[in-house]
């Protein structure tokens, strides 16, 4: 996932408050919004305002004129609705740094994601040795990553929504190898500091899947919010899942029971030790079809809670997972191709 930057902007004032009166002031800070707004399309919006400590009465009665009286011309003069509770824009007036704080609502966009390649990793992946800055490992890129599922939607809908970046939030994950097929992923893109709010979601899909179409598809797509973005990062699916397993000796295929639960025990794999932490997990798995292919190959079909290690189910991982593919069959397996039929 990109590294969300700073969502803050920041307009000095073009004028010395103190020397205004009550009436004069909230026409210059009105002018300095109105200015603001042309460059950022939303429809509602809340004011704060910052004051030095103030004693005399008449610097309170300021203080309440300035919040109330700028917020009714900005709603009769501008067409912006007041809305303390959702609103798209916040303006803070800071008499304090004699500065107009801007932070403008991301605009969230919900959808199902297809990876077709499997050289495609689902987000940003940065340099782990200079974390992002740039460096002679990275060729001064600061990533590992050139393309992604989040840098390919990225390149359409941040210039279309004149937005300053986009930070990918998915439902789970998929290997870089794997492909993601069926329906797709649920997903939901943040489009950080955008200037529009609005396009047609329908024409945004047919440029993503026809500029990208043989490496990611979208369908479904929906404006969303940060309670679904939550909702859909905290999300628990079974999937099921296509495997190419490639055998070291000829495999009794018989010898699997189909269409039968049962418990797998998963202690963290080998390949991921390093980042995750060393614990037992418990999980599901359901084969449900095996198709010899070759004398020593075979598709296998099978069903999965969330957070399966398949292929070290497969491979069994050097007995890290109990029951495995390897224990089931007798025979040294590995997972020569993986991908996702279908998340349910």
């Amino acid at each position: 996932m990109a590294k969300k930057e700073r969502s803050l902007l920041i307009y000095p004032f073009s004028f010395e408050y103190e020397e205004l009166n009550d009436e004069s002031l909230i026409h210059n800070l009105f002018l300095q919004i109105k200015e603001i707004c042309a460059e950022y399309v939303f429809n509602s919006l809340s004011i704060g305002v910052s004051w030095p400590p103030l004693e005399e009465e008449e610097l309170l009665e300021l203080k309440k004129s300035v919040q109330y009286s700028l917020t009714a011309k900005l709603e009769s003069d501008l067409g912006k609705k007041l809305d303390f509770t959702a609103s798209e824009a916040y303006f803070l007036i800071d008499f304090n740094k004699n500065a107009i704080f801007l932070t403008i609502k991301p605009v969230y966009i919900y959808g199902n994601y297809c990876k077709l390649s499997r050289e495609l990793a689902q987000t940003t992946h940065f340099c782990r040795k200079c974390g992002g800055k740039g460096c002679s490992l990275c060729n001064n890129s600061g990533l590992t990553t050139q393309e992604s599922v989040e840098q390919l939607l990225a390149q359409v809908m941040v210039p279309l929504f004149d937005a300053k970046q986009l930070v990918f939030h998915g439902a789970g994950r998929e290997d870089v190898d794997v492909l993601m097929l069926g329906e797709g992923r649920a997903f939901v893109a943040e489009l950080v500091e955008p200037k529009k709010r609005e396009v047609d979601l329908e024409k945004l899909a047919e440029k993503i899947n026809s500029e990208f179409k043989d490496r990611i598809s979208v369908n479904s797509l929906k404006y969303s919010n940060k309670v679904e973005l939550v909702e859909v990062k905290n999300s628990l699916h079974d999937k099921i899942y296509s495997a190419i397993v490639t055998c070291e000796d000829v495999p009794e295929l018989e010898k699997l029971k189909l269409n039968k639960k049962f418990a797998v025990i998963q202690k963290t794999p080998v390949r991921v030790s390093k980042r995750r932490v060393l614990k037992d997990r418990e999980k599901e798995v359901t084969l449900l079809e095996a198709k010899p292919l070759t004398e020593n190959e075979f598709e296998l079909k099978l069903q999965t809670t969330h957070g399966t290690y398949v292929k070290e189910f497969i491979s069994g991982d050097e007995e890290r997972t109990v029951p495995s593919l390897v224990s089931l069959l007798g025979v040294k397996c590995t997972c020569k191709q993986l991908d996702v039929l279908e998340i349910l």
